[in-house]
């Protein structure tokens, strides 16, 4: 994923602070270490694609607005969740979002489909 590897790190820099995650909590919840946390961020360091969904997951955005090249913001909210919580209930609130998430693109096959 060679794109705008700056541009994927400002983006998911700002997200990781509107939710009110640190570094640390992020590193752990995707299983990296905090320095490769720091690279993505400042664009030093290409992410996979995998790790982008689950950081996408987690911080409440789709997968594209961190990969769209324009300045347009996508009007997705980040609720800010890490406060008070523990890594346990931080992975089920990564869960439920990939499960609304998935949910929401289950709903757009089956509109696809009826049409």
């Amino acid at each position: 994923m060679s794109g705008n590897i700056d541009s994927i790190g400002i983006r998911l820099k700002d997200a990781r602070e509107r939710t009110g995650f640190t570094q640390d909590q992020v590193a752990r919840l995707i299983g990296v270490k905090r320095w490769e946390m720091t690279c993505y961020e400042a664009g030093d360091r290409e992410i996979s694609l995998g790790k982008l969904e689950r950081l996408a997951t987690l911080y409440g955005y789709s997968v594209d607005y961190f990969l769209k090249t324009d300045g347009v913001d996508s009007g997705e909210i980040a609720i800010s969740l890490a406060n008070d919580l523990s890594d346990e209930e931080l992975e089920i609130v990564v869960w439920a979002r990939g499960l609304v998430s998935d949910m929401a693109a289950l709903d757009d096959v089956l509109k696809e489909r009826g049409n």
